[in-house]
């Protein structure tokens, strides 16, 4: 991916957040945070902070991407990353990240999953934050509308499928729970650790 194509994005990226005063972003972390963080009231500086994470987290998929090759479809995940998500006409879903309370990244995705790795971003130390990957992903629409039940086979299956390509079953643990709102799959991953008595033997 060219730099420079990189480097205007992130401008207008940021142009068009600071226009809007963050509002989008605000309504966005607005309607999860409440459900999914009991207690936590959304911070004066986190629609910012949201606008900071997502573009280390595009940045981060640029490099993946030229790592493995794949400059191409990287262009088409670059194009669907608006802010204003109505004006990204190729995304089918939004996939939020919680880096672990530190932040909170919006990724825009299409309906296929193929341009977003989340085993690599899964592993990804972010030094800003002195945490690796992501805890918490909400998967929903640009327009909040509810999910089906295909889709939520097809997010599960999806999601399940990146995971297990990279980690197996005694390195990462996650579960899906769709009942807390019908707008968003909600997807929990952790690191699997030994108990004590299992290290023993």
């Amino acid at each position: 991916m060219n730099e420079e194509l990189l480097d205007q994005w992130e401008r207008d990226f940021r142009a068009a957040a600071r226009a809007d005063d963050y509002a989008m972003f605000r309504e966005h972390l607005g309607r999860l945070l409440p459900q999914e963080h009991p207690g936590q009231r959304l911070r004066p500086d986190e629609p910012q902070s949201m606008l900071e994470a997502t573009i280390r987290i595009v940045r981060m998929c640029s490099a993946f991407a030229s790592l493995d090759g794949r400059g191409q479809e990287f262009g088409r995940f670059l194009n669907m990353q608006k802010y204003n998500s109505a004006e990204a006409t190729d995304a089918r879903y939004v996939f939020t990240f919680d880096l672990w309370g530190k932040a909170f990244a919006r990724i825009l995705v299409e309906a296929e999953l193929q341009t977003l790795d989340l085993a690599d971003l899964y592993g990804t130390p972010w030094s800003d934050y002195k945490v690796v990957g992501f805890h918490y992903l909400w998967i929903s629409h640009p327009d909040w509308s509810n999910l089906t039940k295909e889709e939520l086979r097809q997010l599960e299956d999806g999601v399940t499928y990146d995971l297990r390509f990279d980690y197996g079953e005694d390195e990462v643990d996650f579960w899906f729970d769709d009942s807390l709102d019908e707008t968003y799959l909600f997807v929990s991953v952790q690191d699997v650790y030994e108990s004590e008595d299992e290290s023993d033997d």
